[in-house]
């Protein structure tokens, strides 16, 4: 039994010893508690297999061995300017550790995102294989930093959904996900949730979703916890309400006013109300204060629509950016950013007109009020189309409908008809519509006459998982009713249910007469 035992003990040792350069000096440490374990159970389990052992645990240290130095690889990888440059370094002759594959398709990512036209030859190309396939030969050597951005470049080159290296890519991260820092979970959400919704990346997604609502308490900055709620806030109100409760208020003395800004931003973009919503308002007024005029003019846009939004607006917000010294220079911009900023512009001066009734002035000029062709120069979708269709066949006679219809709100109606007492449709051109620029028509409605507004609602404006609209179409919404509109909504996912022409007409005359019973109930 003894002689076993010495025996067993040298070829243990002289294996041990063979490993050890490769080991980090932790490694090693480690290594001789193994060889105590394994010697110690050796003498009680005639069972046990030390090389099994072993070798995993080699192969798990050396995912922990320290960063190799830089070597003149990756110098000649961050100054690559052209794809060229970067596959010709797998056949220069050059020693590749096992992160510079993967370091080559990050670079090779942001060079594309340049040039998006040259991906597609790029997936075509023999070295672009090659540096694949040896990417998810050392996968699991890869660092974790490096990792999810590996991942994140991966879905920006537009690989297929059935590439084997995407999807490798993809499983080790899940096998990770533990062992990732915070920061590289947020990484993960804030650079590629967006592409795991439209690939289906169901499992993913649902994953770092889990470990970023149960690890929520590691976060450590401002920027993490706004990102967090702009990228991801919409999937999980949850961690909505933890991000909240931990960084919004219990530091609010260490909030900055940019950090604010954009945690603002996103409540109102996913129509969000803090649990501690009177605390939370009024961190916003104590930091905003006398601020608010020296923010960047588009922030300062950005943040009184915000405020309308979340129905928080007040007075002195709104007459701060309707005022013509400011608003003036946004009235005339043609760039898409400056298009964007004069909407929230039409929506804070609908929010002042409609919502506000003591306030008077300032207001946009009437000549600001005009919709823009662009409002209506947009991709007809299915939805939109059949609805018109349907509505158009129940009206029967053109007069009684309008289609497609710009307000002075900032808000296009899919479809406007007028009732009478009786439920019966009027002609629209005869009848006085001040919601227009300029206001048509001259007679006034007849007593009992409704006007009803056609909404439709399509799968990107709700908040993902839900139901729920998303901040700008509730404010929309809004708009419509106290503007005098009885509202009929149209979701996407009720339409979808209808499968013949006959179902949809008889939707559409069953959420009529529910606006108009509604309203009666009153």
């Amino acid at each position: 039994m003894a002689a076993r035992l010495v025996k067993r003990c040298t070829c243990l040792l002289r294996e041990a010893a063979l490993l050890a350069p490769a080991v980090s000096p932790v490694g090693r440490l480690r290594l001789a508690r193994v060889a105590h374990k394994t010697l110690t159970s050796s003498a009680t389990s005639p069972s046990s297999h030390f090389p099994g052992s072993l070798s995993e645990l080699v192969e798990r240290e050396q995912v922990f061995t320290p960063y190799p130095e830089r070597q003149e690889v990756d110098h000649l990888i961050e100054k690559a300017a052209r794809p060229e440059e970067l596959l010709d370094l797998l056949g220069g002759g050059h020693c590749l550790h096992q992160n510079h594959a993967a370091l080559i398709l990050i670079r090779l990512s942001r060079l594309l995102s340049e040039k998006p036209g040259d991906k597609a030859s790029l997936v075509r190309d023999a070295r672009f294989q090659q540096l694949l396939h040896l990417v998810n030969s050392q996968i699991t050597t890869v660092w974790h930093g490096t990792l999810v951005k590996l991942l994140r470049s991966l879905y920006a080159l537009a690989l297929p959904s059935g590439s084997k290296e995407l999807q490798s890519v993809e499983q080790e991260v899940r096998w990770r996900m533990r062992r990732l820092k915070y920061k590289h979970l947020a990484f993960l959400a804030e650079s590629s949730t967006t592409y795991m919704q439209e690939r289906e990346s169901r499992e993913l997604l649902a994953e770092l979703l889990m470990h970023l609502e149960r690890r929520w308490a590691e976060i450590e900055d401002g920027r993490t916890v706004v990102a967090m709620m702009m990228k991801v806030g919409h999937l999980s109100e949850s961690l909505m309400n933890r991000l909240e409760d931990k960084h919004v208020l219990n530091r609010a003395q260490s909030t900055t006013v940019p950090h604010l800004c954009n945690m603002l931003l996103a409540f109102a973009r996913l129509n969000f109300r803090p649990e501690r919503e009177d605390q939370f308002f009024s961190l916003v007024r104590e930091k905003l204060g006398s601020e608010l005029a020296g923010l960047d003019p588009a922030l300062q846009v950005d943040v009184v629509w915000a405020l309308c939004v979340l129905q928080q607006v007040r007075e002195a917000e709104l007459r701060a950016v309707l005022r013509p010294e400011f608003h003036t220079q946004f009235l005339g911009g043609e760039s898409p950013k400056d298009q964007s900023i004069f909407q929230k512009l039409l929506h804070i001066n609908a929010t002042a007109q409609l919502e506000h009734p003591e306030y008077t002035s300032p207001l946009l000029p009437a000549s600001a009020l005009i919709p823009r062709l662009s409002a209506l120069d947009k991709k007809v979708t299915p939805l939109q189309k059949e609805l018109q269709e349907t509505l158009k066949g129940l009206l029967g006679s053109s007069d009684r409908g309008s289609f497609m219809v710009a307000t002075q709100y900032g808000w296009v109606l899919d479809a406007e008809v007028l009732l009478d007492a009786d439920s019966q449709f009027l002609p629209l051109r005869d009848f006085v519509a001040p919601h227009l620029t300029p206001p048509s028509g001259s007679q006034p409605l007849p007593p009992g006459a409704k006007r009803l507004a056609f909404l439709r609602w399509e799968f990107p404006n709700f908040n993902s998982r839900s139901k729920d609209l998303l901040g700008r179409f509730v404010l929309a919404r809004r708009h419509v009713l106290a503007a005098g509109f009885l509202v009929v909504d149209v979701p996407y996912y009720e339409w979808l249910e209808l499968k013949s022409e006959w179902q949809k007409g008889a939707y559409l005359k069953d959420k009529i007469r529910k606006a108009v019973a509604e309203e009666l109930a009153k």
